[in-house]
């Protein structure tokens, strides 16, 4: 079987524009959301921390956010339970993390 040039240059191209498109497979969106949670772990300094699952902004500004609770780990706390805000940046894959107090108990 022979193929002419333009088919070649249309199975080249279908084939370059199909690629991006399993670059938002379900994996490739579940080890992003791993990513960022093992991140927004790692930044809060929790002891027996957990992530919530990401709220993912627009790619226009690519940050996720992420609820991160645990225990924390200076003896003056004793082991009280924390709650931290976490800001994962998609671009840099940069956490950062804000203690989340008023997020853990009812409004008053």
């Amino acid at each position: 079987m022979r193929f002419t040039v333009s088919a070649l240059v249309f199975l080249v191209m279908t084939l370059a524009f199909t690629a991006p498109v399993s670059a938002s497979s379900p994996i490739v969106w579940s080890q992003a959301a791993s990513a960022a949670r093992n991140a927004c772990v790692k930044a809060s300094g929790l002891d027996d921390a957990a992530a919530s699952a990401p709220v993912h902004f627009s790619d226009r500004i690519a940050q996720d956010v992420i609820l991160v609770t645990g225990h924390y780990p200076q003896k003056l706390m004793k082991g009280k339970p924390g709650t931290m805000l976490c800001l994962y940046d998609r671009r840099s894959k940069r956490a950062e993390t804000q203690e989340a107090t008023a997020w853990s108990r009812p409004a008053r």
